[in-house]
């Protein structure tokens, strides 16, 4: 449900207004409020989401001139995480990265969605290499924020997006240590 709607946020044109009632959603998915409730407060953590009173929940707006900005904070971020991250591969993560890896090779049909399941991964193997809790939730907020960024680039022009992150994820599947690969991540956000 989560990464459901990250994926209607992060694939919406930033131009169309989006709005999220808990109750339709509630009903889409099949569970109560109070799941619903508890994602849509992680989305606006990752400020993908705003409360706006008297309108009710929609999707942020991407601000073009706040792009640099967001992929510098999002670089800074990572290399801070290099200093509190693991130091060295744990078997689930080296499989993460195969997984990736294949992904990259094997797009299927429909590439968007690939493109979103690769960015979410890599996000994610990262995260989960950052053993400050505090650093990786940060790391996960900024890094939602530069997704929703790569994501509309994707959507303009998925042909252009996909050597450029089979690039990033060719470099990163050959770093040898944790703190390789968040720094050849941080060069990318750069």
């Amino acid at each position: 449900m989560l990464q459901e709607l990250r994926f209607r946020i992060c694939t919406t044109h930033p131009d169309t207004p989006m709005m999220l009632h808990e109750g339709k959603l509630a009903q889409e998915f099949g569970v109560s409020r109070t799941p619903i409730r508890q994602v849509l407060q992680r989305l606006s953590f990752e400020h993908l989401l705003e409360t706006r009173s008297g309108v009710g929940t929609v999707v942020s707006t991407l601000d073009p001139a706040q792009r640099n900005l967001h992929f510098s904070m999002l670089s800074d971020m990572l290399n801070l995480c290099t200093r509190c991250c693991a130091t060295s591969f744990a078997m689930p993560a080296r499989i993460q990265l195969a997984t990736i890896g294949e992904i990259t090779a094997n797009p299927g049909d429909t590439p968007v969605e690939s493109y979103f399941t690769i960015r979410a991964r890599l996000l994610d193997l990262v995260s989960g290499l950052v053993l400050d809790p505090i650093a990786a939730e940060a790391h996960a907020a900024l890094h939602w924020r530069a997704i929703r960024w790569r994501m509309q680039a994707a959507h303009d022009d998925i042909d252009a997006a996909f050597p450029a992150l089979r690039a990033t994820v060719a470099a990163v599947s050959t770093a040898q240590a944790p703190t390789a690969l968040l720094s050849q991540l941080a060069a990318e956000s750069s």
